[in-house]
């Protein structure tokens, strides 16, 4: 295995060392040039400068008069001559990550003067692409006031983003939705699906809001060069050293003696905060050879609380998070035709503690974190109409997470586990951690990607791009799968709870014995080896046309292929439920199709369709390969008063023992049930959606636009969890009691979890926005979305993955309803105010109306024997409507002063003062779910800064 990776390693050296260099194509600028009559004029030359860096790119027009440049992001001069002609400079063109750039340029012929100058204001509309999203410019990255300065949170301002909670990744609904690209590269991290923010957010990698320049947040309809996402991407770009050298140092300051109470326990809680920052760059070569370097730290003491029914377990657990952020860049024009950009990045974070909330304070986790890249961007312009990019890169992540509670005698001590509790499921309530914990999940991927793009006339204007790549991960990781041991009580806890488990952090402690009830179902427990390693190969491949037909239609074709092998545990074999060998999913093909029609200069309709195919987590693949090497033991409470204590009855089993103890195997009294939490299903396949649109764009004199969408996301196949071990009842459509074990669908086995992708879902929306660029020194942007996002449970499964074939109870498999994530209006406003004298003001609102939850009776009344289940049966016999609960609406007011102090040259420092929720509004992320639970629907704290009380912070910024 070691020697696979090497290999790799020196494929990719290779590739470094290939003699090819240049810049991501983070922009491009096209047009005609037509003489004073009309007539297009082939031949000219046009040049366009990088103000800030001297970089030249050049182009020629073609037989057409039209010139397509890819250039970097930034501000332009461009120059157009030809014999004969004036020449034509056009200054003021800014571009932003993404932007197709449309200047038509008129040329007279020669006379008295050499030259002609002309300003204008950038394009507002691009009347060339089909997609939907929006752009986060320079000024808006540097004025906005961001609470915890994470720069994925300013993606609210685009149209389309649907996420309330600062995070970093771009949204939270589903488990792999998302792409994040930095500079062309694909960044996004594939191993897991949160980092102990209470918010679902995907762990991903860490970088300062200092470093990323600006970026493009695509709410639907990319193109066909990008991919492995159902349903958003993000595409960030770095920033760059200039002929100037410059730099900054700065601090942020937040404390609780400027923080309002907490909006949970109506008390003010310990807390700071303490950032600092620094960066510099500069030349090395003139015009040629630029560096970008950066530095960030962050230390955070906090308060984690926990509000639950028994007041002595409503404790408070002080931590200190901490964060640190680094990365380099190297920019190098070796000619307009060829250059070089290699960026280098680190980042880790310490979180001591994550919990709070209405469960026992032993649930809390430590989590940790940590990221390295290296990204070399290598291209070479090889023609007037040709343009070549090759991307090469490393990274590695990863991720840890442990109980903070010692536990010296954990089953897996002899393994180095020594922290944690036994897990014990009431209903409505539970105690110790997740069943997954504690983790080690680590990824190194090695990647390269190549674009080759031609531009051609025939029909029209052809801007075709040909590319393919591959990545090769290999991961490790350790996983406890249930290694705690899980005790099921079909009950509230006893009255007695507090008495019962004295000391909340020593398990010795706890008077597990007087559990052992006939509420007791079953205990259950991994033994083994946890340690298992994988091996994904992904390759992709797309054709993309960008299509003019005409100066008023282009059309956006595309298609892509996505190939992954391993990530369904192809070669992993749990008999008699899965075979080894099973067949990749090679039918990954998703068409794009898409039209921008331009009705005239200022208004274009656009609208398209596509199929988009994502990408499975490696957990998919770790979790099923763990059963290979995990004994999963089930024991049925067999009555003894010491049961939930010494549920073997004397010592845990080895994984030896156990094997040999299996009904399966040798079916006898008191022999073990194996039990499975995780495996995947072989009929597993990739999961994709479907996504249209419809809507026009307008521009409003020289500085505004407005557009309207709607828009349709349609999810197939996506990912849930569910115990196949279960038989029904056709006459009432109710699984028959998991604890009766003769009618178990395999009765000689346990739970059987299998992960199956066979769920949907459909979003329909309304986005609009309105965009007033920076002019007579103000700016603002407004967006409102009107959307409803409804999905489907999949149907009931027994034997073998087979689906029931009768109709069952709707908590059970088939009911299509309002889904969580569900929120029906959103509304964000972002403004920037030069005030004049050294004054700026800015600020953001953000709106958002209830957001549904998944709520239900907190017990497993229908006995399913699934610890995941949130059962919806009531005691009663009714059942709690799915997704049927809303939060309370969400309003933040953020604002932000700063004060600009010139020190002489480019010398200043600039005093900074922000205000995030200036109005206090009681915002709530989080709730008590559990109906049977006395706090039902009383919100819990949720430490993410989007929902915090009043906060003030103080900032300083020196500069040079």
């Amino acid at each position: 295995m070691r020697s696979s990776l090497l290999r790799w390693l020196i494929l990719f050296g290779a590739v470094l060392a290939l003699p090819v260099t240049g810049y991501a194509q983070e922009a491009a600028v096209s047009g005609t040039v037509t003489d004073s009559t009309g007539g297009v004029l082939p031949g000219v030359t046009i040049t366009a400068v990088h103000e800030a860096s001297g970089n030249t790119f050049e182009a020629l027009t073609d037989a057409g008069g039209g010139y397509r440049m890819a250039v970097r992001i930034g501000a332009y001069r461009i120059t157009a001559q030809l014999s004969g002609f004036t020449t034509i400079n056009r200054s003021e063109l800014e571009l932003l990550v993404g932007q197709q750039a449309v200047v038509n340029l008129q040329m007279q012929p020669a006379g008295v003067q050499e030259s002609v100058t002309v300003t204008g204001e950038a394009p507002l509309i691009d009347t060339t692409q089909s997609r939907l999203g929006g752009n986060i410019d320079p000024r808006q990255m540097e004025a906005l006031p961001i609470q915890g300065r994470s720069w994925q949170d300013l993606s609210v301002l685009a149209p389309g983003n649907r996420t309330n909670a600062a995070s970093d990744s771009p949204t939270v609904r589903n488990r792999r939705d998302f792409q994040i690209n930095l500079d062309g590269q694909q960044v996004t991290a594939n191993l897991v699906s949160g980092f102990g923010f209470g918010t679902g957010a995907a762990a991903q990698p860490l970088y300062s809001k200092d470093a990323i320049a600006e970026f493009q947040f695509v709410s639907s309809r990319f193109d066909a060069t990008q991919g492995r996402s159902i349903g958003t991407q993000v595409n960030a770009i770095t920033k760059s050293g200039t002929n100037v050298p410059s730099g900054s140092f700065a601090g942020y300051f937040r404390d609780d003696k400027f923080k309002a109470k907490d909006l949970v326990t109506g008390t003010k809680l310990p807390y700071s905060n303490q950032q600092l920052s620094g960066t510099f760059g500069g030349p090395i070569v003139r015009d040629k050879f630029h560096f970008f370097a950066n530095y960030e730290y962050e230390r955070e003491p906090n308060t984690v609380v926990y509000t639950t029914p028994y007041p002595s377990f409503n404790i408070q657990l002080p931590y200190t998070r901490e964060q640190r952020m680094a990365g380099t860049r190297l920019d190098w024009e070796l000619s307009p035709r060829t250059r070089l950009m290699a960026r280098a990045d680190t980042g880790q974070e310490v979180l001591p503690v994550s919990g709070g909330g209405s469960n026992h304070p032993s649930s809390a986790v430590n989590f940790k974190r940590k990221n390295d890249e290296i990204f070399p961007s290598l291209t070479q312009v090889l023609g007037d109409r040709t343009l070549n990019e090759l991307k090469a890169g490393f990274s590695s992540f990863y991720y840890f997470n442990y109980s903070i509670v010692p536990w010296p005698k954990h089953p897996m001590a002899s393994q180095g586990v020594t922290f944690g509790t036994p897990r014990i499921a009431f209903t409505g309530f539970s105690v110790g951690p997740a069943v997954n914990v504690p983790q080690y999940l680590g990824q190194n991927i090695v990647s390269i990607r190549d674009d080759f793009t031609r531009s051609f006339t025939k029909g029209g204007r052809h801007d075709m791009k040909l590319g393919g790549e591959y990545l090769y991960l290999y991961a490790a990781t350790s996983n406890c799968r249930g290694c705690s041991g899980l005790l099921t009580v079909n009950a509230r806890p006893p009255a007695n709870i507090e008495a019962l488990l004295p000391v909340w952090n020593d398990p010795t402690t706890w008077n597990l014995a007087a559990l052992s009830t006939p509420s007791l179902l079953r205990y259950e427990v991994s033994v083994g080896t946890l340690q298992t390693y994988q091996q994904r190969h992904t390759y992709g491949a797309w054709l993309q046309d960008n299509w003019a037909i005409s100066p008023r239609l282009t059309l956006n074709l595309g298609v892509r292929y996505d190939l992954g092998l391993g990530q369904l545990a192809n070669d992993v074999a749990i008999p008699p439920f899965l075979e080894a060998g099973r067949p990749n999913i090679k039918h990954e093909v998703g068409p794009r199709t898409g039209f921008a029609y331009t009705l005239n200069d200022r208004t274009v309709l656009r609208g398209g369709y596509g199929l988009y195919f994502g990408e499975i987590t490696n957990t998919a693949t770790s979790r099923t390969q763990t059963w290979t090497q995990l004994a999963g033991t089930e024991v049925a409470n067999d009555g003894r008063p010491d049961f939930a204590a010494n549920p073997f009855n004397g010592p845990l089993p080895t994984y030896e023992q156990a094997n040999l103890r299996y009904c399966h195997v040798n079916n006898v009294p008191g022999c073990l049930r194996l039990g499975i939490q995780n495996m995947i299903d072989p009929n597993a396949t990739i999961t994709y959606s479907h996504q249209a649109s419809v809507g026009a764009q307008r521009q409003i004199g020289s500085t505004t636009s407005v557009q309207a969408d709607y828009t349709y996301a349609g999810g197939r196949h996506e990912y849930y969890n569910t115990n196949m071990n279960l038989t029904y009842n056709p006459a009432t459509g109710v699984n028959y009691p998991f604890s009766n074990v003769s009618l178990r669908a395999y009765p000689a086995y346990g739970l059987l979890g299998i992960e199956r992708y066979a769920r949907g879902s459909n979003n329909h929306g309304l986005e609009t926005a309105v965009t007033k660029w920076f002019s007579h020194r103000w700016q603002a942007s407004g967006t409102y979305t009107l959307s409803g996002y409804w999905d489907g449970e999949a149907n009931a499964i027994t034997y073998g993955q087979q689906l029931v074939p009768f109709a069952v109870a709707p908590d059970l498999g088939g009911e299509y309803s309002l889904a969580v994530g569900d929120q029906r209006h959103r509304a964000v406003l972002s403004g920037i105010w030069d005030a004049g004298c050294g004054f700026q003001l800015s600020g953001l609102y953000f709106f958002g109306s209830g957001q549904r939850l998944s709520n239900n009776w907190g017990g497993d009344l229908r006995d399913t024997g699934d610890p995941q289940y949130s059962g919806r049966l009531r005691a009663d016999g009714t059942l709690v409507p799915r997704d049927s609960f809303v939060g309370k609406p969400l309003h933040r007011v953020d604002m932000r002063i700063q004060r600009r102090l010139r020190l002489g040259g480019r010398a200043g420092v600039d005093g900074i003062l922000e205000v995030f929720n200036l109005f206090n509004h009681a915002n709530y992320g989080s709730y008590v779910l559990s109906l049977s639970n006395a706090k039902y629907g009383q919100p819990t704290q949720n430490t993410n800064v989007a929902y915090q009380p009043r906060t003030l912070q103080l900032g300083l910024r020196a500069y040079f």
